[in-house]
């Protein structure tokens, strides 16, 4: 890639579901301390990095760091551990994965295994797999080896995927949705360090997105700074796949560029 995308490599690469976001949000503080010296972090976990804190209007550039992953429910007496989801998932990408589970002692690596398909019924291999239906294998025979390995009952895990390159100038991740937003809005903020303007800015990467269906971090980290006007950047759809409606949700491709959003829920002024 023409541009050093070696910072967002790392963001993407770091481990950080909803509510253990604690390593994605050190790294985007560390590149923080880059861009301004006032840097910071909230006790919900919300990191922020501010130019000219006495200026005006206040301005808050918003993406949250959070990631989908994973939560262990229950270890049975055979050592597979059982899971739920933190965050939204479709269960048909989980089967097979490598998984890395947050554990006490240090990461523990394992595999999410379902029913073979030489076991199941006609009728249970027309069905969609649910996550409850499946279990993560971490290569122990009992509960005990399991404790031994530091794994308890709540560790949080994430998919084992580290970010690759694609062609034409593209990337794939587990973690785009929404890493990329916090490297955006800091990246806006490295770039308006070049102009020191008279406004404060403020980049903010929150937390607890996936889960936050009343506004996760963001809602405590917009209390905090009382901003004039905030600008939050989020991942969407392309539409330049097979079967999408582009009725439905309009018309952007891979590389169009930004998708500005408009609707009830946003403020008409700020859209203009």
């Amino acid at each position: 890639m023409p541009q050093d995308i070696a910072f967002l490599e790392r963001l993407l690469d770091a481990h950080g579901p909803s509510g253990f976001e604690v390593r994605a949000a050190r790294i985007w503080r560390e590149e923080a301390e880059r861009v301004t010296d006032d840097v910071r972090v909230d006790v919900s976990g919300n990191s922020f990095a501010t130019l000219n804190p006495k200026g005006t209007p206040r301005v808050m550039l918003a993406g949250h760091i959070d990631e989908i992953g994973l939560q262990v429910t229950h270890i049975d007496k055979e050592g597979f551990l059982f899971v739920d989801e933190i965050g939204g998932w479709d269960p048909q990408v989980l089967v097979g994965q490598r998984v890395r589970i947050l554990a006490r002692d240090g990461d523990v690596p394992g595999v999410v295994g379902k029913k073979a398909i030489h076991l199941m019924t006609s009728e249970e291999r027309g069905k969609a797999s649910k996550t409850k239906d499946l279990w993560v294998d971490v290569g122990a025979t009992s509960r005990d080896e399991v404790v031994d390995l530091g794994v308890r009952v709540g560790d949080a895990m994430v998919l084992d995927q580290r970010m690759i390159r694609l062609a034409n100038d593209r990337i794939a991740s587990r973690a785009i949705d929404n890493r990329i937003g916090a490297y955006v809005v800091l990246e806006a903020l490295r770039l308006l360090s070049e102009y020191r303007p008279t406004a404060s800015a403020t980049a903010v990467a929150t937390v607890q997105e996936e889960i936050g269906y009343s506004g996760g971090g963001a809602r405590p980290g917009a209390f905090a700074l009382e901003p004039d006007v905030a600008i939050v950047v989020d991942v969407t759809f392309s539409t330049d796949v097979p079967d999408a409606n582009k009725k439905e949700l309009g018309e952007h491709e891979i590389g169009g560029g930004p998708v500005i959003s408009r609707g009830s829920a946003s403020n008409d002024q700020v859209f203009e």
